[in-house]
Parts: structure tokens; C-alpha cells; sequence
């Protein structure tokens, strides 16, 4: 007769249950990483290598007026009037927007740094790396270089006194919100996304959404400034942006060189609500609104 088939050691059943437990948490891991593939595998990397948005600092501590209530009165001790003379008045405005954004940088572990002002009349040669003769502001981020043409500011309180001063200051304070887009990251942002892009929605639409991101910026300085300075009047600011138009476009016909850095690339209806969206929340962080580029 056969012999009987010899039963199975203890040690081969704990061999064979060690084996079903190894396969379970093969089987597990194996389920896991097809989860994380899923979730962050190439499908994503596209997204993962776009340049994210910059984030802007927090807000200062003080509150703006809120926008449903009127502009209150500036305090006494505001000064009343801008220098006469521009030089002065662009000292001073710098002075305010690095004490201003100062203290917006420190919040979000960002040095303001002050930009390189060089004042010229009616004509600069190659700045910037451009090529020929320019006028009118201009900053250049390479270079960390705020250009303001004095006789262009000149211009500005000549022909429109009644909003001169307040239109002088927005032109600066316009250039020096270039700078802080820089210090933010906010150039090399645009620069990264302009590659990125299609063809069709790239530079000329990059370049207006910039300058409307500055216009915002320029509206949270003023929130605050204003109360230190009388002649920063939200209520002027449309008049002050058809000024600006106005002398720009007189500036070309008169034949004087073309502007390095034009403020027309917008319509003024567009500038002006997003210089009362920095305005009315003093919060630049709501600037960001207009990384949508579809905005």
C-alpha cells in the first residue's frame, strides 16, 4: 500500500502565512503608488512647472476709510501743498512710498531696497538697453533704475493745475510701483509666463495686465499717504489720468521723443478702477486679482 503523505511542519505554515501577509502589503503598496502617480504624476507636471503667483504682502496695521464712507478730511498736520518744484516733490514722494512699502515688505519677510533715480529733461539716450532717444518715466527692472523726466512732470503742473500736483505724484509713484513688482517677483513672474503662453495672449496683453497691477499698487500707497499729504485726492484721480493722457499725446505732436514708457496702454476707465481697488481696501494684496489673465 502507498505510504500516507507526510502532514505539513509547523514551520512551512508559518512560511506560507508570511508569504500571504507579504503579498496583502505588496498589493497595498502597489495601490498606494498608483494613487500618488494619479495625483501628482506626470498628468500634473505641467502644472506643477508653471511659475505660481506671486503673493503680496499683508497689509499695514491702520485701516483705510472704508470705501461706502466719504473720504474723510486730512489731519491738520497734513501738508497742504506739493513742492513746486519736481525734484522736490519726487524726493518726497519716494520717501513715502519707501516708508509705506517698508513696512508692507517686512510683513512678508521682503527688504524694500531703494530704486536708482535718475533725473534727465525731455531727452535720454539708450536706457534700458533701448536703442535711440526717450522721454517720459520709466524703470528699468534689470538694472533696479527709476528714470522720471522732469520736464515731463514739469509739463504735467503747467497744464493742469488744478490737479497737477496729484498727477505728478501718480506718474512717480506709477514708476516706483514697477520697482516694487520686482522686489515681489512679480517681473520675473510675467517674464516666466510669457513664455509659457501662446503667442496670441502673450506680451501686448502681459504688458497692460503689469500696468494695471502697478495702477493697483499705486492706489494702496495712496490709501495711507493721502492722510499725510492733502493733494493725493482719490476724488481727482480721473482727472488726473485725463491729464496724463492728454500730455502725452501733446508731447508727441510737439515732437519730442517717444515716451519709454507709455501710460496710455489702457483706457482710463479700466486704470481708474483698479487705483480705487487698491484705494478703497489699502490691501495689495487684491492687486493679485489680476493675474487672471482673462481679468
Amino acid at each position: 500500500m502507498p505510504g500516507k503523505a507526510a502532514a505539513p511542519s509547523p514551520r512551512t505554515g508559518l512560511l506560507l502565512r508570511l508569504l500571504r501577509w507579504l503579498s496583502w502589503l505588496l498589493i497595498i503598496v502597489a495601490l498606494v503608488g498608483v494613487a500618488v502617480y494619479l495625483a501628482f504624476g506626470p498628468a500634473h507636471l505641467v502644472d506643477r512647472l508653471m511659475p505660481p503667483p506671486p503673493a503680496f504682502p499683508e497689509e499695514v496695521i491702520e485701516e483705510p476709510a472704508a470705501a461706502a464712507k466719504p473720504v474723510a478730511a486730512p489731519p491738520p498736520t497734513a501738508m497742504q501743498h506739493a513742492p513746486a518744484d519736481s525734484q522736490e516733490l519726487t524726493k518726497l514722494m519716494l520717501e513715502s512710498i519707501e516708508d509705506i512699502w517698508g513696512e508692507f515688505l517686512a510683513r512678508a519677510d521682503f527688504s524694500y531696497k531703494r530704486p536708482k533715480l535718475v533725473s534727465f529733461r525731455d531727452r535720454l539716450e539708450s536706457p534700458c538697453q533701448l536703442k535711440g532717444t526717450f522721454s517720459g518715466p520709466l524703470y528699468c527692472s534689470s538694472t533696479s533704475q527709476l528714470y522720471l523726466d522732469m520736464a515731463y512732470l514739469d509739463d504735467l503742473q503747467k497744464n493742469a493745475p488744478q490737479v497737477g500736483d496729484l498727477a505728478r505724484s501718480y506718474v512717480v509713484a506709477h514708476a516706483a510701483a514697477h520697482h516694487i513688482q520686482k522686489l515681489v517677483g512679480v517681473v520675473g513672474w510675467f517674464k516666466d509666463l510669457n513664455t509659457d503662453m501662446d503667442p496670441a495672449h502673450s506680451s501686448e496683453n502681459l504688458r497692460v495686465t503689469q500696468e494695471l497691477v502697478a495702477d493697483c499698487l499705486v492706489g494702496s500707497w495712496i490709501s495711507y499717504a493721502r492722510r499725510k499729504y492733502a493733494w493725493l485726492e482719490p476724488e481727482q484721480l480721473d482727472a488726473a489720468l485725463k491729464a496724463v493722457r492728454e500730455r502725452d499725446a501733446a508731447r508727441a505732436g510737439a515732437g519730442l521723443p517717444s515716451m519709454a514708457d507709455p501710460l496710455d496702454l489702457s483706457d482710463s476707465a479700466t486704470r481708474l478702477r483698479w487705483l480705487n481697488v487698491g484705494i478703497d481696501t489699502g490691501d495689495p494684496r487684491e492687486c493679485s486679482k489680476l493675474f487672471t489673465i482673462n481679468e
